[in-house]
């Protein structure tokens, strides 16, 4: 059980009317609809009282058919503000880009599906309705490409502290089964799991061992599985240990739903 997405990266979102640390009014579930202008706007402005927009930052957002925009972060605070502006068009330098569909972009805003689960993969030529993209010229150093997960969880999450709702109904599939991802940073990965009836989760051949631990830590129901050739059975209250470049494969035997959450770390994660 592992979401392999490279260069996954997230978001939250509160259900009704809140307001977030900053006082940036949250987008209810119904009202009349924004403009991609001003969704975009609304997590700028969030996102100018977020310490991590203390670094410097440059990426852009196309919507396809919509038209392109991007946002530069400079590190520089002033009354309490961070400078982060949002401007139309593509970058004006090679970065990394969100292209993200009308339908999942609207659907981050309302707090229906977070960012990072928008572009959860099996396989990296998979298709995502969100994905990041870099554009010609930009080669990111190892530096820079681990800091795309962890900045952009916290530009498209609103509020603070910052929460991410998971749940039947807002998740995506991938490696056999439904998901939702918490956060990836470094050396970590989290995400919750469920899986249905009749679910097989890494059952696909193209399924490769992870060179860093996993923990599968069971919360809902049971699951068998087998780990390094090893059967065994996940169970509410338990957590399965695999260690790295161990092949392990799960499937749901019974008539209820499994659910675990899953927590990947170390070298390489």
């Amino acid at each position: 059980m592992s979401p392999s997405s490279p260069k996954l990266v997230v978001l939250s979102f509160v259900i009704g009317l809140t307001l977030g640390a900053s006082g940036v009014a949250l987008p209810p579930n119904q009202g009349t609809e924004r403009s991609h202008q001003e969704i975009l706007e609304s997590y700028v402005e969030d996102f100018r009282f977020d310490q991590f927009a203390s670094e410097p930052m440059l990426f852009g957002v196309q919507i396809p058919d919509a038209g392109d925009w991007h946002v530069r972060a400079t590190g520089q605070q002033e009354d309490g503000e961070w400078d982060v502006e949002l401007v139309a068009g593509p970058p004006p330098t090679p970065t990394f880009y969100y292209r993200v569909e009308d339908e999942t972009l609207r659907a981050i805003d309302r707090g229906d599906i977070n960012a990072l689960t928008a572009q959860g993969k099996s396989f990296q030529d998979d298709y995502a309705p969100m994905d990041v993209l870099t554009m010609d010229g930009y080669e990111p150093n190892e530096t820079q490409d681990a800091a795309i997960n962890p900045y952009s969880f916290h530009f498209w999450t609103r509020g603070f502290p910052e929460v991410v709702p998971f749940g039947e109904g807002m998740t995506r599939r991938a490696h056999g089964s439904n998901f939702v991802v918490f956060y990836y940073q470094k050396g970590l990965r989290t995400a919750w799991y469920r899986v249905e009836p009749e679910d097989r989760v890494r059952d696909d051949p193209r399924e490769m061992p992870m060179p860093f631990p996993t923990l599968v830590i069971g919360i809902r129901g049971t699951a068998e599985g087998i780990v390094g050739g090893e059967r065994v059975t996940m169970r509410s209250g338990e957590a399965v240990f695999i260690p790295p470049n161990t092949e392990h494969r799960w499937w749901n035997e019974t008539e209820d739903v499994a659910e675990a959450v899953v927590v990947m770390f170390g070298d390489g994660a």
